[in-house]
């Protein structure tokens, strides 16, 4: 999955849809993310949201999501993450803040998690396939011209 592409559209959907930039409903964004906990983060809360600069907020979580996405991390790495959703908490003490960073945490997370589980092939060791194996699956080696 493009985490990145995700957490994009989703703060984008939801500027539009805090500052009524365009018609914007809440079923159509229900329906399209499913059940991303990111999107649960900004509606769950919206009473709060009205509480803090919500626009402020939303630019340093996602300035927060952006600076990690996309890395391998270490132990190092995680700490630093760990560090910085502190300093978050501490900047904007609001539950609905609280959410959204706490949901970039847990894509941060799923994202790790997945480049884990995803095996690195090593394709200098690779060896070519046979002719046998060429022609089981329909294709041949190609002769070069002497």
């Amino acid at each position: 999955m493009d985490y990145q592409m995700l957490v994009r559209n989703v703060f984008n959907d939801m500027f539009v849809f805090l500052n009524g930039t365009q018609p914007l409903g809440l079923e159509p964004l229900r329906n399209f993310y499913q059940d991303e906990p990111l999107l649960a983060a900004f509606i769950g809360r919206l009473d709060e949201a009205m509480k803090v600069p919500y626009n402020d907020v939303m630019k340093a979580c996602y300035a927060f999501y952006k600076k990690y996405a996309g890395r391998e991390f270490t132990n190092a790495d995680w700490e630093e993450i760990v560090a910085a959703v502190g300093e978050l908490l501490k900047q904007w003490e609001n539950p609905w803040c609280k959410g959204i960073v706490l949901a970039l945490l847990e894509v941060l997370e799923r994202e790790d998690k997945e480049r884990k589980a995803v095996p690195v092939q090593d394709t200098a060791a690779a060896e070519p396939p046979t002719e046998e194996v060429l022609e089981e699956q329909g294709q041949q080696e190609m002769e070069l011209a002497a």
